[in-house]
């Protein structure tokens, strides 16, 4: 019996994401020189982040269509994730944003390394510390990135210990300055603090202007930095959760959003499948599912779709939700879910779905991709009290990924484009 659902991962989607991305740098491009203002030198480049595998959809593959696609860099965690797209035959260069302390000569991190693929990020002394610890070990040259807190207070250095890292790393013959950032804390929500960050981000670096490598790359708008203005987009800009489709269901502030138009633009690319395979009628004033949550006000005619928590269904979405139910004729009709969601199951009321178009067998759509609709992914989240990221994140491995694709040729080189 084949899987009763699936996560269908739309490819093509992804590479018309990257072309609005960079139709959006372009324009800014064009826009200065229109203007009168000074044009930099290169349209900044792509950082797709792949974290957490792609945000559970699948690095590797997303990572392929994406170097097709004639992203810059790619952007990820830890180095396992680091390894997993080595280990894919990933040519493109790697930025590993977690501190890393050492390496074996072993590891496929150190040919990717020796190589110049795979960049590091120093968040503090140690950081810096243990990398000219691993390159004189190793017989190594490192590319890195010093990453600046200007109000995340995650990762990074604050700027006074940014200065003497940066001091510190001008004179290391082994470790090349690939790379200077920032990260916005709150750039879908607050525009006043995005621009005291990227204020305080612009001052360091204009202090150290005259010893900054002319090749490393300044970057620090994340996908709703990016959105918000052509500004934050330095040389590269950081770009996970617009790859995917996804971004202006989340501005806070629209109008405070130069590129919220493009964002408009974006297509969504995941697309979640399943099946009833169940239909049952009950009485009214009967109740379902655990705690008994639901009581039925009327005769109603329930469908059980095999999608629960364990597959990354949120248990808050509990009465919460609606999913899509495709009828013979082909026309979707949007039923909600009733009762408490399940380990492996929840349930719809299809009482208002004509009953001889719809029964066991039947396709549901959990997650759409219309952007209209009550299963669109960001509007489930706002009715699960949650964000994007977590819903895609927690999808289970459990699911099938299909992925769906109009194969395209390979990207011309972007005249101008960052080089890292």
């Amino acid at each position: 019996m084949p899987p009763t659902s699936r996560l269908e991962v739309d490819l093509t989607a992804i590479s018309a994401n990257v072309r609005v991305m960079r139709g959006m740098l372009e324009s800014r491009i064009a826009g200065a020189a229109a203007g009168g203002r000074a044009v930099p030198a290169t349209t900044p480049g792509i950082c797709a982040v792949l974290k957490a595998d792609a945000y559970s959809l699948g690095a590797a593959r997303i990572a392929k269509r994406l170097s097709i696609a004639g992203v810059e860099m790619l952007a990820v965690y830890t180095p396992e994730q680091a390894r997993a797209l080595i280990d894919a035959a990933i040519t493109a260069p790697i930025l590993m944003l977690m501190p890393v302390h050492e390496m074996e000569r072993g590891d496929p991190l150190y040919r990717a390394a020796s190589r110049g693929q795979l960049h590091f990020t120093v968040h503090d002394r140690s950081t810096l510390d243990a990398l000219a610890t691993m390159v004189e070990k190793l017989g190594l040259h490192l590319s890195a990135h010093l990453e600046l807190d200007t109000g995340m207070s995650r990762g990074g250095a604050n700027l006074d210990e940014a200065g003497q890292l940066f001091e510190r790393m001008v004179r290391m013959p082994r470790i090349r300055i690939a790379g200077i950032f920032n990260h916005f804390a709150s750039a879908d929500t607050d525009d006043a603090m995005t621009r005291r960050q990227a204020d305080d981000f612009s001052r360091w670096l204009e202090e150290r202007k005259d010893r900054i490598p002319p090749d490393c790359v300044i970057h620090e708008a994340n996908t709703f930095g990016a959105f918000r203005s052509g500004v934050y987009h330095r040389s590269m800009v950081r770009v996970g959760l617009a790859l995917l489709g996804y971004a202006s269901e989340d501005f806070h502030d629209r109008d405070g959003f130069e590129f919220a138009p493009e964002a408009e633009r974006l297509t969504p690319a995941l697309r979640w499948v399943s099946q009833l395979v169940h239909v049952k009628t009950i009485e009214a004033g009967t109740s379902v599912g655990y705690q008994a949550t639901w009581r039925a006000a009327r005769r109603t005619r329930l469908g059980l779709v095999p999608v629960g928590y364990a597959d990354g269904y949120p248990l808050s979405l509990s009465n919460a939700a609606r999913v899509g139910v495709v009828l013979s004729s082909g026309i979707k009709a949007f039923a909600p879910l009733v009762g408490r969601v399940s380990m492996d199951q929840f349930t719809v009321d299809l009482t208002d779905v004509p009953e001889e178009q719809v029964g066991v067998g039947s396709v549901v759509e959990v997650v759409g991709n219309d952007r209209t609709a009550p299963n669109h992914l960001p509007e489930l989240a706002r009715r699960g009290g949650t964000i994007v990221h977590e819903l895609l994140c927690r999808l289970s491995a459990r699911l099938p990924r299909q992925y769906i694709a109009v194969e395209q040729p390979a990207a011309t080189p972007v005249t101008g484009a960052v080089a890292v």
